[in-house]
């Protein structure tokens, strides 16, 4: 039986293998934000300031409010930084004149032996959605509007950006109503229906979640979805095996039904990692146009 040390290696290894040429073009590098600015969106006792704290990229004119995209990045929940693979994203998103913002969150350690009081399910979905908070409560001293906030995550950070646009037991109990969101976009993720990994035995997900069947039914987007609420419009990219785009599709059937509307891209020239690299990439068309394509219409509503 594989470690979850093993596991989680193989899952990280295999991201740093791309199937593009990042040297085929040098990036095009924006001035127009002023020097990153570093926040702690909350502080918990005993817990490293960096995992609870957030980039806001924003121009030097404030007071003409913009669109805003929030970014939470992938790692297996395990790792991950909010500044990691950013540098395509923060010129796309500066060069169409939008706020960026790019959250931390705490991490559930990829441990041979499972502490039962590790970090898991619903800490980092709390994390998440207490930086959310703090970004409609401040963004506007950023130049940002927050009428016109998008979510955006890959991988672990596309299952946390989902969850927190579907579940009533995050933004809603802060005070957010989902449909104040203007839309998710989620990135290339098979964490739609934590529930199904981890009866799988995926321990990336038993690590994260644990085995509450409570909890993994609260923690699976796919399971909040309820045809009697409305949510915010979603874009979903995805790519790989048949399995994993036949768990896009589920979550993206259940999400019309319930009369979402879904933007879909299939992307499988891409890696997992790949695909994330990708958005704001120098003459990339595959996942940037349509990306593009899908906040404009998210922030024209």
């Amino acid at each position: 039986m594989k470690t979850i040390n093993s596991i989680f290696i193989l899952f990280f290894v295999s991201g740093l293998t791309l199937s593009c040429s990042k040297e085929e073009q040098a990036p095009v590098v924006y001035n127009q934000y002023t020097p990153t600015k570093t926040i702690a969106y909350k502080q918990v006792s005993g817990v490293d300031p960096n995992l609870l704290s957030l980039d806001v990229y924003h121009f030097e004119n404030t007071s003409i409010k913009k669109p805003v995209v929030v970014y939470v990045h992938g790692g297996a929940w395990a790792i991950g930084d909010k500044a990691n693979s950013i540098d395509n994203k923060r010129n796309l998103f500066e060069s169409v004149n939008y706020v960026f913002v790019s959250v931390n969150y705490r991490l559930s350690p990829a441990n041979e032996e499972l502490a039962a009081d590790r970090i898991k399910f619903p800490v980092h979905n709390n994390d998440v959605a207490d930086a959310v908070k703090w970004i409609f409560d401040n963004i506007g001293t950023y130049g940002g509007d927050v009428n016109k906030i998008v979510l955006l995550g890959h991988s672990a950070g596309a299952h946390l950006v989902s969850l927190t646009g579907l579940s009533q037991q995050f933004l809603p109990a802060r005070g957010i109503a989902l449909t104040q969101l203007k839309g998710v976009a989620s990135i290339d993720t098979e964490g739609y229906d934590v529930e199904a990994q981890v009866n799988d035995n995926n321990l990336n997900y038993i690590n994260a979640f644990g085995t509450n069947v409570n909890d993994l039914v609260a923690a699976s987007p796919v399971q909040q979805i309820d045809n009697t609420k409305n949510y915010p419009p979603f874009f979903v990219a995805k790519r790989g095996s048949v399995t994993r785009i036949n768990i896009a599709e589920n979550f993206i059937e259940t999400l019309t039904a319930a009369g979402v509307s879904v933007s879909t891209v299939t992307a499988s020239q891409y890696d997992h990692e790949g695909i994330n690299d990708a958005i704001g990439a120098p003459g990339e068309t595959a996942v940037t146009e349509p990306l593009l394509e899908f906040l404009e219409s998210c922030f024209n509503n």
